[in-house]
């Protein structure tokens, strides 16, 4: 299945800044509609208490009976343009219309005496309409109760002064917010501006390039990112560095034998002679076998580097068993020398974390070159310490490494001065990457017998879990 690519930086940052810019504005027009119609509400609801305080200072008693002087200007204060109704009911204590709407609704809350006013909203003929009530106490009178005093209008003018407020609200914050985006937008382009220049640099480099990145010139936050590049890149440079060597050691080395073999080959067919025809295959036989020794050799070399295996998939393995294989594999070889092989082992299990294949070729090549370089009719001993730490052992007593060349023997194709000319010089090597790749550490030195060689690799500790099958075996 295919993965999506990935949108451009500049994309997902201006999805990043229009989505919460137009969150924002949605939040932001939500909340200035209901400041615009409470602003508006606020507004009109005061004019009508000013009306109904106006039609109230003119109502009075006069000879037993309530008398209401309706004055212009007190119904004058609501005229605006908008095309709107304007309602009102003045009521006596006993609930008789005085004058004005006799339908015009009470309200539902107003103290039954003395001073006060209430606001509210009702349904009047089919639309809604915005109420103020206000009492009236009528002063030097025998009545108790005070005057109810009702003006309402519709809510045109409300409705288009809020509106009106919503507009210009939301017309100077969005301008505001677009100016904030803006400008966030140019300084992110500014911010880039270094980044694009790296790119172009990077593009323009030859593709054999992989000198460092300098992060001299972008942004701290990105000096990390670039880091790891640098890193990354100094691991594949080293990888490449190491394939181009060994492909050059590998051609020089193979090419040798096979001019020696064409060269014998040549001189045979010349000659027409039968032994020497069959002495020469003898040879070209030997030689294809080092040849093949050495080709696979190579191409282990090729997988065990430690560039290459410093990620792989570690397993727990018992050291004991697979030693003990792989010594069994070469019991043939040592008794084509008359090599006494033997294998000593403790009771318990040695375990190491590990990639099972690649131990095996770690064993089976020191194996190897303890029966190839050392003394016919000995011995090689082939010992595993449990630990922790595992340790692993390989020792003969043959002509043994020089002190002063047991640093060099780690190098490719290198072969000491006591070495069997049959060797390829790969051996020590591949050991030596395959024990760097599993954190171990190999040790050379003189065996017992005083002239051998005494390979030591030392594992790290392993920690188990009480429960696991490894555990118990131990």
């Amino acid at each position: 299945m295919f993965s999506k690519p990935a949108d451009s930086l500049r994309l997902q940052l201006l999805r990043w800044l229009l989505v919460p810019l137009l969150l924002l504005l949605l939040v932001n027009a939500w909340l200035s509609n209901l400041a615009a119609v409470s602003t508006a509400n606020l507004a009109f609801d005061r004019l009508l208490m000013a009306s109904a305080d106006a039609i109230a200072e003119n109502v009075d008693v006069k000879d037993g009976e309530i008398v209401v002087d309706l004055p212009y200007a007190a119904l004058q204060l609501l005229e605006s343009n908008i095309q709107e109704r304007i309602f009102y009911r003045v009521v006596a204590p006993g609930g008789k219309t005085l004058t004005g709407y006799d339908d015009l609704p009470l309200p539902g809350k107003l103290s039954p005496s003395g001073e006060g006013s209430v606001t509210y909203a009702e349904q009047y003929r089919g639309e809604q309409v915005h109420l103020v009530a206000m009492n009236k106490p009528l002063y030097g009178s025998a009545m108790e109760a005070p005057v109810v005093v009702i003006v309402a209008e519709t809510g045109e003018a409300r409705a288009a002064l809020s509106n009106q407020i919503l507009v210009e609200g939301l017309m100077r914050q969005a301008a505001l917010i677009v100016a904030a985006g803006l400008l966030v937008w140019f300084g992110l382009m500014r911010g880039f501006r270094p980044l694009s220049r790296l790119r172009d640099s990077i593009v323009a480099r030859a593709p054999s390039d992989l000198a460092p990145i300098d992060a001299s010139s972008v942004q701290k936050e990105v000096r990390p990112l670039i880091g790891a590049l640098n890193q990354h890149t100094a691991r594949i440079q080293r990888l490449l560095a190491s394939r181009q060597q060994l492909i050059a050691d590998a051609s020089h080395q193979m090419r040798t034998p096979l001019s020696e073999m064409r060269t014998q080959i040549e001189y045979s067919l010349r000659q027409d002679r039968d032994d020497l025809l069959r002495e020469t295959l003898v040879d070209v036989h030997s030689d294809i076998d080092r040849l093949a020794r050495l080709i696979s050799q190579l191409l282990l070399q090729a997988r065990t580097d430690p560039e290459v295996l410093q990620n792989q998939r570690n397993e727990v393995v018992d050291l004991s068993q697979l030693v003990r294989a792989t010594a069994l594999d070469y019991v043939p070889a040592a008794r084509k020398r008359s090599i006494d092989l033997s294998f000593d082992e403790s009771a318990e299990a040695a375990v190491v974390m590990g990639h099972g294949l690649l131990l095996r070729e770690l064993v089976a090549n020191l194996i190897d070159n303890a029966i190839l370089h050392g003394r016919a009719h000995g011995t090689v001993t082939v010992r595993v310490a449990h630990g922790p730490p595992a340790v692993l052992e390989v020792e003969d007593d043959g002509p043994g490494i020089a002190p002063d060349e047991r640093e060099m023997v780690f190098e490719r194709f290198y072969r000491g001065t006591t070495a069997a000319q049959a060797g390829s010089g790969l051996g020590l090597s591949i050991v030596r990457d395959i024990s760097a790749a599993h954190h171990a550490r190999i040790e050379l030195g003189t065996s017992a017998a005083g002239s051998g060689l005494h390979v030591r690799i030392v594992f790290p500790a392993v920690e188990l879990a009480p429960g696991s099958a490894t555990a118990a075996a131990t």
